[in-house]
């Protein structure tokens, strides 16, 4: 039976384990000290000293520090101090606890524990808590890349949302995305970052080379989610490995403190980017669908004429699928008069779109000669009061006499016509304005004239107008750009504006007319017909 007091764990504990009297006198002691001290049990327990076990450092910090403290506060925990081992010196942590017994008598129970264990416990909590962080960051990497797939607009916007995270949140140096065309083929769609110092024969432009495939393209669908390839390139799936729609191809970073690429994180993300690719392909498909319907509805079917260029230009607000109201349109009233016009109509979807189209109908069918811009308006509002669509649609309308170069026009609580003359300064025409279809107003033209070789332009809202901007200012980039663009061709002319537009969630329809004023060789000669 052990002593009292003294249970049988104490010869099967891992730390040496002793109990002194109040006098610092070693009364009962395990296994463990007896061994790390090489003395019997005999030897230890006859009158020794814990002070006696220690170095000499450790006896005189012992005596003069820690045995007072222990008797005044009553523990004392983790104490490097030294013991004099059997094979020389062994560094021990001492922690210590002051027990009173019957009476007055005092009992103190001591642990031991060798340094080295101590230091071994830190190592693994630190890289415990390194591999929490690693998780949190791959966490939040996973998390980023989710969200910003969520936000990828179409198949190209999903691989550029794709490359940017991978090199930003993921831990790659370079990545390029792969989508499966129809015909099984794979394309690449965007890349981000750089693979320099990996070690691969590329072009700057090609970021990755896994073995043979480098000069045909990425290597065939994976079989498994995250595949390995030469000088550690990793080829992710997009979604079901056996049949992806389509590769995300990384290089890791080369630097020595970088972490290696997660494939456990790899793997998610390819099933996220798989079922983000095929949202984007359906949303890609309804996009074509609407923006065809648009453009079928746009479609102008003008002769060819040495005596006008009538350039057109219609863009679709970028996150929209449906189709819109803006509209425009150009048509030969009789031999030598041209008729333009651009409008909005209000709202989205193909109540809109079913507008525009009776609206743009209805202009060709009561414009006609000698009605003139003010007549046609007047013709517009009751058109749009017997069918009941149109209503607060806005209409910019003109007719060129292409003998004289004389514009008779009307704008219907639309932006004014923007003339860019061949020589001097653009100029908005300001005049013969009234209120959108339907509201009743006065309805008045203007005319202007052309001088050879001067564009008329017509345009929706979208090209001017910009959250947080006033509309002035947007009037008045609207010509300085286009002054800067004057001398390229009418083409060159509407690209330029268009890149320039304001808010791309909204439409933009864009007519110019060139007059060459009876002579073609005024134009530009990007713009003469050969």
């Amino acid at each position: 039976m052990p002593p009292p007091g003294r249970s049988e764990a104490w010869d099967v504990a891992p730390v040496a384990l002793l109990r002194l009297d109040g006098d610092g006198v070693i009364v009962d002691a395990n296994v463990v000290l007896l061994e790390w001290v090489g003395r019997t049990a005999q030897d230890v327990l006859a009158g020794v000293r814990l002070s006696e076990l220690l170095s000499v450092g450790g006896r005189i910090y012992w005596e003069t520090h820690l045995s007072p403290l222990l008797h005044m506060q009553g523990r004392v925990d983790e104490v490097a101090v030294e013991l004099r081992g059997a094979a020389g010196r062994l560094p021990v942590l001492l922690s210590a606890v002051v027990r009173t017994l019957d009476g007055d008598r005092r009992m103190v129970d001591v642990a031991l524990s060798r340094a080295t264990e101590r230091s071994r416990y830190e190592r693994e909590l630190l890289a415990a808590r390194a591999a929490a962080d690693r998780s949190t960051d791959q966490l939040r990497a996973l998390q980023a890349t989710t969200a910003a797939l969520s936000r990828g607009v179409g198949a190209d916007g999903v691989a550029r949302a794709l490359v940017r995270t991978a090199v930003a949140g993921l831990g790659a140096s370079a990545a390029t995305v792969w989508i499966a065309a129809e015909d099984g083929t794979l394309v690449r769609t965007a890349s981000a970052g750089s693979a320099t110092g990996v070690g691969l024969a590329d072009p700057p432009d090609e970021p990755w080379a896994p073995g043979p495939h480098a000069a045909t393209g990425p290597p065939p669908g994976p079989v498994e989610a995250v595949e390995v390839h030469a000088g550690g390139v990793l080829v992710v799936a997009l979604g079901d490995p056996a049949a992806p729609l389509g590769t995300l191809v990384l290089v890791p970073r080369a630097g020595q403190g970088d972490d290696p690429l997660d494939v456990g994180v790899l793997t998610a993300v390819g099933q996220q980017a798989g079922l983000a690719l095929e949202r984007a392909r359906m949303f890609d498909q309804k996009a074509s669908v609407a923006h065809e319907l648009q453009h079928a509805l746009l479609t102008t079917n003008l002769p060819p004429d040495d005596r006008f260029t009538v350039v057109t230009e219609y863009r679709p607000g970028v996150q929209a699928l449906e189709v819109g109201g803006d509209w425009y349109d150009a048509f030969l009233l009789d031999d030598d008069v041209l008729a333009v016009a651009v409008g909005d109509v209000v709202g989205r979807g193909l109540h809109a779109a079913t507008a525009m189209g009776q609206l743009r109908s209805a202009v060709r069918a009561v414009a006609g000669p000698g009605v003139g811009p003010a007549e046609l308006v007047r013709r517009l509002d009751r058109f749009v009061a017997r069918a009941g669509v149109g209503f607060m649609a806005t209409l910019a309308y003109a007719e060129i006499d292409l003998t004289t170069g004389r514009v008779r026009y009307a704008c219907a609580g639309h932006l004014p016509p923007l003339r860019f003359p061949a020589h001097g300064a653009p100029a908005f025409l300001w005049e013969g304005r009234s209120t959108p279809l339907g509201v009743r107003s006065v309805r008045t033209e203007a005319e202007v004239d052309l001088d050879p070789a001067d564009l008329l332009m017509l345009y929706t809202d979208g090209l001017v107008e910009r959250r947080g901007r006033p509309l002035l200012d947007g009037l008045e980039d609207l010509a300085e750009s286009g002054a800067a663009l004057r001398e390229s061709s009418v083409s060159a002319l509407v690209t330029g504006l268009l890149t320039h537009a304001g808010d791309e969630r909204d439409d933009v329809c864009v007519l110019v007319v060139a007059w060459p004023g009876g002579d073609p060789r005024a134009l530009p000669s990007a713009d003469r017909r050969p």
